[in-house]
Formats: structure tokens, sequence, C-alpha cells
């Protein structure tokens, strides 16, 4: 069994099923933005800070930028296929981690940052634990002298998952709502961790998610 999973043509067929079960949901759930992007982030590039448990609404993100997206992902067999799926979306990936030790996509996104992308990092990811800043999101933002811009996505109806990161995917017809932040000055992995959990709440309660908002404060 374990030999027909890892097969190629078995991985491209569940990425094909994954894209477009993403494609069902996104085309038929109402997104709301609570917090619309700050402008700095309509007129240039921006590092885009979201908990790994949300990477799923990625796609909803880079939509209300209009910006090309580079997002750091891990170089594991779950990250490779996370990139496989995201380039489906047009999202780019840069190899990597948010540990600040491990940065190796840190050349790609300096470069991307340059042409004019939006940079994407998941601050807990890839291997957690959950909703633990690590530095990467922050030095990404002193390196590439971007601004860092918390948010957070959640989806009325969907599943969490008892992965490490509590995995969110949502279902089709739901209410999916967008929370952004204000950029973080001078930002530490401890206060984007304080924003990140401040817009989950904001965006789990505005998606009328009660239950969830109160299990995960």
């Amino acid at each position: 069994m374990k030999k027909i999973t890892r097969h190629p043509l078995f991985q491209k067929a569940l990425i094909n099923l994954a894209a477009a079960y993403a494609w069902l949901v996104f085309a038929t759930s109402r997104v709301q933005v609570i917090q619309s992007l700050p402008a700095v982030a309509t007129t240039s590039p921006v590092v885009f800070a979201l908990w790994h448990q949300q990477i799923a609404f990625t796609p909803i993100l880079m939509r209300q930028t209009r910006r090309p997206l580079l997002a750091l992902m891990s170089a594991s067999r779950d990250g490779t296929a996370i990139r496989l799926l995201a380039a489906k979306f047009d999202i780019q990936a840069a190899i990597g981690s948010s540990h600040r030790g491990a940065l190796s996509g840190t050349r790609n996104l300096l470069r991307a940052a340059r042409t004019g992308h939006n940079l994407m990092i998941t601050p807990d990811g890839p291997r957690g634990p959950a909703r633990k800043a690590k530095q990467g999101a922050t030095e990404v933002s002193r390196l590439t002298g971007l601004p860092l811009v918390p948010c957070a996505v959640w989806s009325s109806r969907g599943k969490s998952f008892t992965s490490w990161d509590a995995f969110r995917l949502p279902y089709p017809f739901a209410r999916i709502t967008l929370a952004v932040g204000t950029p973080l000055e001078d930002a530490t992995p401890h206060s984007l961790a304080q924003a990140l959990n401040t817009l989950t709440a904001q965006a789990q309660a505005a998606a009328g998610d009660i239950a969830q908002q109160a299990a995960t404060n």
C-alpha cells in the first residue's frame, strides 16, 4: 500500500483531486473581509504571516492582494505535496523553514521581494509547536525591509484535524472570513504570535464559529 501511495502517478492524481476540491470550496463560498488590507499592502510588497493551521486559505489571501505570492515551504514530503498544490493556484515556493537557523530559502525570498512579490511565512511551521512563532518571519521582514503583516482566515463550515497544527479544512458553501492586521513595527516572535491569535479569534467569531473560538482561546 505504501508503494502505491508514494507512486508519482498516485500523488499527481491526489494533488489534482485536492485542487479540484479547493476550487469547489472557493467557488461556492462567500468571502468576507472583516479587516481590510492596510494601505501599504495595496501599493507595495509585504511579508504576510499566517498560522500553519490556515494554509489551505492561502489562495484567498492572494486573490485579495492581486500580487504574485511566494511562500516559504518545507522540503519534506508533505511540503512537496503542498508546493505542488499551491502551484495550481499560481503560488510560488521558496524551500526552507521559518526557523532562523534554517532559512535556506532566504535568497529566493529576497529576490522575489525585489521583483514585486508578496511573501508569506507560517511562523509556526513546518513542524510546530502550534502557534509558537519562530524567528523566521520577523527576520525575513528585517532582511527585506518589507512590512510584516499578520493575517488570519477562517471558515464557518469545515473540519479541524487532530494534527499538530489543528489543520483547518474548509467545506463548500461556507462563509470565509479574512482578518488582516496592521503592519508590525519592530516585531518579535511574541508580538507576532499575539497579533495572529487575536486575528484568528476575530476571524472565527465573524465566521460564526464560536465553539472553535472558545476551544482555541
